[in-house]
């Protein structure tokens, strides 16, 4: 295989499966023919919603792998690519005995200490901007100090919460239904089946059982075993998770799920009964408190997709490139550890100093951390004007 096709089939493997590790409680699950995306959770807030990245549009951010590894646009690649492979034919190693050489792990931020694990860093500087591993560990604390601010004002103000809730279930599912229409089959002709399955998992939710995993593989729609349909049947499931994401956000109060049966049944109904929901307590900061609600889960998100991304590179760095069948020397011993140890960190400082192919790639890392910062802009200035 040529090193255009191996560092591009390594690239977009990347893409469709990021090694993206558990940080502030947000952990990924890579997709499945049962989900058919990456789903994002955050394990230590309940009032926020899975965040996920439907198959279609990792394709579709995989597709900048080309021009990021095209030769004429990215000649260094290529330069730092050919070093790589000398030094896994050289197979220079640090005895495993060398207690220094942990330590070098650590702050290099390196799988193993050795001169082609540091050079894999110079590779993959030249695809994705350097400050992309450290720019997002440095928003770590501040995600976390954020989101939980922003949660414990919702948790101060239960009410207008509840009814931020149940006012996104029903815009949701109107907008859902609105598509069941005849002039797409597939969703017309699983229109009955879809307002059925949201109403029972209402109904298990009111009797306190959980939704499973398995409630999505148990309640087929219509179609799902033809290709041609693949596509639409599997908007149906999407759009019924993020309604029982949300139903069960409500499953603390049986008239919240009420409620949200009556969204299903009669949207009249449900008109009188938030009315008479909502006269149950305060709920003068309604909208204050949807605003912080709204931006909350939408730094949620941004975050989300900034894990991702250095998914991306981690995996592309530590997993896929490891994946060439260079021929190599049997393991040679260096005699000098500790000037093995310093050209190793030579390489990685050098690869801090490397500038990004200005491309698609390039500017999907950029741009994914100014709508992060937008959006925790947008967080602050909400939770500031909490009365």
């Amino acid at each position: 295989m040529q090193d255009s096709d191996f560092l591009l089939q390594a690239l977009k493997q990347a893409f469709l499966h990021p090694i993206a590790y558990s940080v502030n409680g947000v952990s990924m699950t890579d997709y499945t023919g049962l989900t058919d995306c990456l789903r994002f959770c955050d394990d230590r807030h309940a009032l926020l919603l899975p965040c996920s990245i439907s198959l279609d549009n990792l394709k579709k951010y995989s597709s900048a792998s080309s021009r990021a590894v095209n030769r004429r646009h990215n000649p260094r690649l290529y330069e730092e690519y050919e070093i790589y492979k000398h030094d896994l034919s050289e197979n220079i190693v640090i005895p495993n005995n060398f207690a220094p050489a942990e330590q070098a792990k650590e702050i290099l931020e390196l799988v193993e200490v050795s001169r082609q694990a540091a050079q894999k860093k110079k590779i993959t500087a030249t695809l994705f901007p350097v400050e992309l591993s450290a720019k997002y560990k440095k928003l770590n604390e501040q995600y976390a100090n954020a989101v939980q601010q922003a949660e414990n004002i919702l948790l101060n103000n239960p009410l207008a919460c509840d009814v931020s809730l149940i006012n996104d279930f029903a815009a949701l599912y109107k907008k859902t239904i609105s598509a069941f229409n005849v002039s797409n089959l597939i969703l017309w002709i699983n229109k009955k089946r879809f307002r059925y399955y949201l109403n029972e998992a209402a109904q298990l939710l009111k009797s306190h059982q959980i939704i499973s995993v398995d409630f999505y593989k148990d309640h087929p729609f219509h179609g799902e075993n033809y290709e041609i349909a693949r596509y639409k049947v599997m908007q149906c499931k999407n759009n019924l998770k993020q309604l029982l994401f949300l139903l069960q956000k409500m499953a603390h109060d049986n008239a919240l799920l009420t409620t949200a049966q009556a969204v299903i049944a009669n949207r009249e109904d449900f008109n009188l009964m938030i009315a008479e929901y909502r006269r149950h307590g305060k709920c003068d900061n309604l909208s204050s408190i949807s605003a912080v609600r709204h931006n909350m889960q939408d730094l949620f998100n941004r975050y989300a997709f900034l894990m991702y991304l250095n998914g991306v590179r981690y995996a592309f760095e530590n997993k896929y490139l490891n994946e060439y069948t260079q021929q190599r020397h049997p393991p040679l011993p260096t005699v000098s550890p500790q000037d093995e140890i310093k050209k190793i960190a030579k390489i990685v400082e050098e690869s801090r100093k490397i500038h990004a192919e200005s491309g698609k790639l390039k500017q999907i890392c950029l741009q994914a951390f100014k709508d992060y910062e937008e959006s925790y802009r947008k967080l602050v200035s909400s939770m500031n004007k909490v009365s």
